[in-house]
């Protein structure tokens, strides 16, 4: 049977919301620039949506989905709408419902090329007014990394297979001598815990005390502050996340990780991040936000925050690291906003709250 690509069925679904200019569909030239601002949302809403299905798809293994059956007409019958082989000329009548079925219908080994898909012509007209932006963070991208063209080396891990790659990772880690200074005052390597298949991936600075103790991320005051705010600020469980840390070893005193340190451990984080594939990545901190993004030695977390960011193609947010809230409680409301911005990117509801934030709440 036909497959159809899920990487191409996401660009067109997200191609046809953005481009349909069929008559049914156009907003009159007598609209306010709120009402069209209003019409944007709600077509970004659905571009959302479509997309986090289908890249759920994805992260469960599923990259191909059955062609459905399509009457191909004969030769001649239809020709009286000019149209040329594997050319979509004329759109059918009704809001082009049967111009995204035939372009779904084809071969998929020779899909259209994404970057010049064949769109109806639009119809002249004066030209229409464009919304007004926002003066807030800097939008994030409109695709999703997983349909792009991945930043990734390696072949994806189906579901079923990524905690023995990931469980197999922690025990390479835990034999680590990179930093011999390290591997000597560690009491054990911590490695990350959470969801394999999570959309969402936390990477913090490094372990402290009671991590470096039990072996597992962020359990001590400000692990608590992070969980408060995956629960009660994003309504999420922590289980249904992932967490790290740039470096696996707790260095002396908690103070912060040298860049040494931190490239030394890279390429195990690369490879968790790899594994997992997480729709999105919170950088805690500005050591995290070094160790995956490219920033100077000037670069300040109010440079970082409030705007997205890429790594391999992931959509990426920096906020405050929960051991600075607990140092400097004013910023908890900046934190709260980063977290707003995040979920309305994912598609999350922000739960109601009176008056004061999940942070001010610690």
């Amino acid at each position: 049977m036909a497959q159809i690509s899920i990487h191409f069925l996401s660009f067109f679904v997200c191609f046809v919301c953005f481009v349909d200019s069929s008559p049914d569909r156009r907003v009159s030239w007598t609209l306010t620039v709120s009402d069209e601002w209003q019409e944007w949302d709600e077509r970004r809403s659905l571009i959302r949506q479509v997309r986090q299905r289908l890249e759920s798809l994805v992260r469960a293994g599923v990259v191909q989905l059955p062609a459905p059956l399509v009457h191909r007409p004969a030769d001649g019958e239809g020709s009286s709408r000019g149209r040329r082989p594997g050319v979509e000329t004329d759109p059918p009548p009704g809001g082009g419902e049967g111009e995204a079925l035939s372009v779904v219908s084809r071969p998929a080994a020779s899909p259209p090329p994404p970057a010049v898909p064949s769109v109806p012509a639009a119809e002249p007209g004066p030209a229409r007014p464009a919304p007004r932006r926002a003066p807030a963070a800097s939008p994030a991208p409109s695709m999703a990394s997983l349909f792009g063209a991945s930043g990734f080396d390696t072949p994806l891990v189906p579901a079923e297979e990524r905690p023995a790659v990931l469980a197999a990772a922690a025990a390479e880690v835990a034999a680590c001598t990179r930093c011999p200074h390290l591997a000597a005052t560690r009491t054990q390597t911590v490695f990350g815990c959470g969801s394999p298949t999570t959309r969402l991936m936390f990477i913090g600075e490094a372990p402290g005390a009671d991590e470096d103790r039990l072996g597992q991320p962020f359990v001590g005051r400000a692990g608590q502050l992070l969980t408060d705010m995956i629960t009660k600020g994003m309504g999420l469980r922590r289980e249904e996340v992932y967490i790290a840390n740039a470096i696996k070893c707790r260095p002396p005193e908690n103070r912060t990780p040298t860049p040494e340190e931190v490239a030394n451990c890279s390429s195990y984080l690369e490879h968790q991040i790899a594994v997992i594939r997480p729709e999105f990545l919170c950088l805690l901190g500005r050591t995290a936000a070094g160790a995956l993004l490219d920033i100077t030695p000037a670069t300040t977390m109010g440079q970082l925050r409030r705007r997205w960011h890429r790594y391999r193609g992931i959509q990426t947010l920096v906020t405050y690291h929960p051991s600075y809230l607990l140092r400097t409680p004013a910023a908890k409301k900046d934190a709260w906003e980063d977290l707003q911005m995040l979920m309305k990117q994912m598609g999350l509801q922000v739960p109601r709250r009176s008056g004061r934030t999940p942070e001010e709440s610690r």
